[in-house]
């Protein structure tokens, strides 16, 4: 394995600290990411995103109408799915900005559902007009605890080079 994959790297004796992400040139394509532990939604956890982001869908506010709709199982907002993909974040958390989001594939998810993410780098190359950054790009899924996949995209994202950026300063 990689040095640059440990999470931990030793500073002095028996000190340690924590890095976080991955730089740019320690990424090669065809390199496969899980994203571990996997995201379960709980009724409660759903109800509560669904109040934060002010999304008063009916399969999520109206138990009535969602079990007349859905059945006993009650669906997970798609945005909620989507904002899963904050699973990969130890391992692209050297990411400047998320550029582009395509190619995007959901099927249902229901609470109860636990979903597992894996990501593959499938190109890579130096920013042109940024020379401390380089640009991946991603293909990240996820499948739930049966072993179907229920979520895909693309991602288009600029990350910091070795020894650029915030993380320089910082120590990792």
């Amino acid at each position: 394995m990689k040095e640059s994959f440990n999470f931990l790297r030793e500073v002095e004796n028996n000190v340690y600290i924590e890095t976080v992400g991955i730089d740019f040139e320690d990424f090669e394509v065809g390199q496969v990411f899980e994203h571990r532990p996997g995201r379960t939604f709980t009724e409660a956890s759903c109800v509560d995103y669904a109040l934060r982001s002010f999304d008063l869908s009916p399969f999520i506010t109206d138990k009535v109408y969602a079990r007349r709709v859905y059945g006993d199982r009650q669906r997970v907002l798609e945005t909620f799915v989507l904002s899963a993909m904050a699973h990969t974040t130890r391992t692209f958390g050297k990411v400047v900005a998320n550029l582009e989001m395509s190619d995007c594939g959901l099927q249902p998810v229901y609470v109860g559902d636990t979903l597992y993410f894996e990501s593959e780098i499938l190109s890579k190359r130096e920013s042109k007009s940024r020379p401390e950054q380089g640009l991946l790009s991603i293909y990240s899924r996820a499948q739930n605890q049966h072993g179907e996949w229920v979520c895909a995209y693309k991602r288009t994202l600029l990350v910091y080079r070795k020894n650029f950026g915030p993380y320089k300063a910082a120590g990792y």
